[in-house]
């Protein structure tokens, strides 16, 4: 990790404190709002003037340069005003002493705000300018965090929170991390925020263009900075934050550091990757000798974790697949999708029976294997993985999977539908083309004609069983609406009867309140219209925010640790008919398509093989033969019935009639426009001979 052995406020030159810089790349807030509480701060300095006569004119100065500087941090003045009127303040003052209150209301007024910075940064990139590597104001921050501690002061943890926002606004990357070994020399302890704004400023840093010679240098610092702040985090027993583990995630997909990831889901969900249905080592832990030596049972230490839920378990998928770790990526997905009922109650060794010997650890009653429901993308994303890296097997097996889940989701529905259930789930899993699509790009690039022959025998039976679900779904939709609309009618006529009683009873009421009641009723049938949620398309679902790909400046650096277990259920999501109808309707499109597209690689690849092969038959070379397994020569003849090539000469496909006249068609006018005289001339010459 890059560091400096000197401490930030002294990074510096010591002159920054009579000197004033102007920023010249930002706009220069002229007026902001004021605030009432320096006023009480403020108000009990010029008791400290007094050690100086009155009458004397350096009582008079510095007064003077106090009001000036209470104005403008009261008034909201531009930061280089304030920093003027403090820096004649300090000049004035001499060798006495201001509190640390006034020190740490200049340092928050001599710059710009967080967003202000951000503006800057963003203009500078539209105008083709490389992003500023360190803060403008930096040499402020470093004399006023020295001026507090020549006061005998200590800056407290705010402060330098406030100087980790300046610097993650711009990604000032290097900085946050002096920033950060200064507050550890100092005896504060951290707290959650200050790795959130450290963190903000690496993931900030690294969405920022570099060029090409750059870019490799710049991801390993940033890895090495992230992985230093994990391991902080961890010797510290500072519980992740949901922004914490986001902000980690962002990076570590950019990096594919798998040592931090495994500290991240041991210390942050409590998975340890090597033995995902056991405890991680580290909450088994003893904390004397006594229980070191089974004289003592030992206490088991399990920080408070993050609930896993299936989006966790969607990017533990996505990070494995782009690190390559194939066997980790199936073994999680196996475990944390299906973990064992007692798997605590159980320990594994790789030793003999008759060898084992002491005291074993005791179970962890106490811990509960962290595990969530797979939906639709952990396939997608699964199988997406496993064929990048080339595993056809595992692909075709986990597309069965998935198969099989939807058939069985879709069944379950459709029994709670029929024994007629106030709150029917929605299904979680459902094959649409992009759940195929990758194992028709690892057929393609491999050439292997078996997968795509298969990929091509699964897809009427999907089809199929979607064409039946959505009749069965829109067959139900028209009996709830028709339900509905009696139900509807029946209670118009009985509201009715009501309002004709009361104007029986009280005939100036009007019939007002039949109107009303009526556009109610109309309101409540067009809000649930099945035009309100279009169905998305498969590019634009691509397109769409994954988890962690929202700003990163929208995150909450002040959010608080997890207060529910690990256990704890995500919300059901409830059917919505007119959605599933859609998606149906969407999904049978895709697939018809996707079929017309099998059907044709099929066909081209299968004659660049026979192609191929065809070579080496005319070269009189070997082939290989499946049928006999052997490799042999084989006959022009004899290969030409095993394929089954065409004698005939293929016709060619009609052309398309082209709206361009093509340029030889004027050449040929032209020529016969000159020789047609000549050649009537030759013919006259020749008959009168």
């Amino acid at each position: 990790m890059p560091t400096c052995g000197r401490p930030y406020h002294a990074l510096g030159p010591a002159i920054q404190s009579i000197t004033r810089v102007t920023p010249w790349h930002l706009p220069r807030a002229s007026s902001r709002p004021s605030s009432s509480r320096f006023s009480s701060t403020l108000s009990h300095i010029p008791s400290l003037l007094n050690a100086v006569p009155e009458s004397s004119p350096q009582a008079y100065l510095r007064e003077r340069k106090f009001n000036d500087l209470k104005n403008s941090l009261l008034r909201g003045d531009s930061p280089s005003r304030v920093w003027t009127d403090y820096s004649d303040l300090l000049n004035v003052m001499g060798f006495e002493k201001l509190p640390v209150e006034v020190h740490q209301q200049v340092l928050r007024k001599c710059t710009y705000p967080s967003s202000e910075h951000r503006v800057g940064v963003g203009k500078r990139l539209a105008a083709g300018k490389s992003p500023s590597v360190r803060h403008i104001h930096e040499g402020r921050f470093q004399t006023i965090i020295r001026n507090i501690r020549t006061s005998n002061g200590r800056p407290a943890l705010d402060d330098y929170h406030f100087i980790l926002e300046q610097f993650a606004a711009i990604g000032y990357d290097i900085g946050v991390m002096h920033v950060y070994k200064e507050l550890k020399q100092a005896g504060i302890k951290p707290e959650p925020k200050t790795f959130s704004l450290c963190l903000q400023a690496i993931t900030y840093r690294m969405t920022l263009p570099l060029s090409k010679n750059k870019t490799e240098s710049r991801s390993e610092q940033g890895r090495q900075m992230m992985h230093d702040l994990v391991r902080e985090m961890r010797n510290l027993r500072i519980t992740f934050t949901s922004t914490n583990l986001d902000l980690t995630i962002r990076i570590l997909k950019e990096t594919l550091d798998m040592e931090t990831f495994e500290e991240l889901m041991k210390w942050g969900y409590g998975i340890d990757l090597s033995t995902p249905d056991c405890p991680p080592l580290e909450f088994l832990g003893s904390q004397n000798i006594k229980s070191d030596l089974g004289l003592q049972t030992p206490a088991t230490r399990i920080p408070t974790q993050q609930p896993f839920s299936t989006a966790a378990l969607n990017t533990t998928i996505d990070i494995l697949g782009r690190i390559g770790n194939v066997s980790k990526l199936v073994q999680a997905f196996e475990v944390l999708t299906q973990p064992l009922p007692r798997a605590k109650d159980h320990t594994f060794s790789s030793f003999d029976d008759d060898d084992d010997f002491g005291v074993t650890n005791p179970p962890c009653s106490t811990w509960i294997p962290p595990h969530a429901t797979p939906n639709t993308t952990s396939y997608i994303m699964l199988i997406r993985h496993l064929c990048w890296a080339g595993h056809a097997t595992l692909a075709r097996h986990y597309a069965r999977e998935a198969i099989y889940w939807d058939r069985q989701k879709d069944r379950v529905t459709k029994t709670k539908i029929n024994s007629r259930c106030d709150e029917i789930p929605a299904p979680r899993i459902s094959v649409n083309r992009g759940t195929l699509l990758p194992i028709l790009g690892l057929s393609n690039r491999m050439k292997n004609l078996t997968l795509t022959r298969w990929l091509l025998r699964k897809l009427p039976g999907v089809l199929k069983l979607k064409r039946y679900n959505l009749e069965y779904y829109t067959k139900y939709r028209e009996k709830v609406e028709k339900r509905q609309a009696r139900e509807q009618a029946r209670a118009e006529v009985k509201e009715r009867k009501t309002v004709r009683k009361n104007q029986q009873l009280r005939p100036s009421s009007g019939s007002s309140t039949v109107e009303t009641s009526a556009d109610d009723t109309r309101s409540d049938t067009t809000a649930n219209s099945p035009e309100d949620n279009p169905p998305i398309s498969l590019i634009e679902r691509s397109r769409r925010n994954r988890p962690h790909e929202t700003d990163i400046f929208e995150l909450d650096v002040d959010s608080l640790p997890p207060l529910p277990s690990p256990s704890s259920k995500e919300p059901v999501k409830l059917l919505d008919i007119n959605l599933h109808i859609r998606v149906l309707e969407r999904d049978i499109a895709e697939l018809e398509e996707f079929s017309k597209h099998v059907e044709y690689v099929l066909s081209r690849n299968t004659q660049r093989v026979k192609e191929s092969l065809g070579r080496r038959v005319w070269e009189d070379k070997d082939i290989y033969l499946a049928d006999e397994d052997t490799r042999r020569s084989v006959s022009r003849e004899e290969w030409v019935k095993r394929v089954g090539f065409s004698h005939e000469k293929p016709r060619d496909p009609p052309r398309r009639p082209s709206t361009k006249i093509p340029a030889r068609f004027f050449q040929s006018n032209q020529v016969k426009k000159t020789e047609a005289p000549q050649s009537v001339l030759g013919h006259l010459v020749s008959t009168q001979r």
